[in-house]
Parts: structure tokens; sequence; C-alpha cells
């Protein structure tokens, strides 16, 4: 964090029903800017995933890193 920003990725409600993505920066701990990010929604929809996506895992199998994710049907 040499320049003073912060990079995040979660969670929110969207329509207060389902958990969708976002990414959010914080810059030098006085502004803060939150955005839907739907790439990893979207490849998840693709799969039928209608429901919560929710927690994510990262690891790595063999050079690959790979992300787990939990969501429902």
């Amino acid at each position: 964090m040499p320049d003073g920003t912060v990079e995040l990725t979660g969670q929110h409600r969207a329509h207060c029903a389902t958990s969708r993505e976002l990414r959010a920066t914080l810059k030098d701990f006085t502004t803060w800017h939150a955005s839907l990010d739907r790439r990893l929604d979207r490849a998840l929809d693709s799969w039928g995933v209608r429901g919560d996506i929710g927690d994510r895992s990262l690891f790595q199998l063999g050079p690959h890193r790979q992300t787990l994710t939990e969501s429902q049907q």
C-alpha cells in the first residue's frame, strides 16, 4: 500500500434479495468508492446459479491460481 490505496472485493445484497459481487477502493483512508463487479456474477449465472453467491476461497493448484466459490442453484 505504498500509494495509500487499498482495493477490496466483497458482497452486496442485490435488490435486497441475493448476494452479488462488488469491488471497492479506499484512498488514503479518506475516500471510498464501491461499484458492482458483474464479472463473477455473469460467469456463475451461465452455470445456472440463481441464488446467492457466497464465500470464496483462493488456492494454488500446480501453476494455476483457483477460486472456489459458494453459490446457490
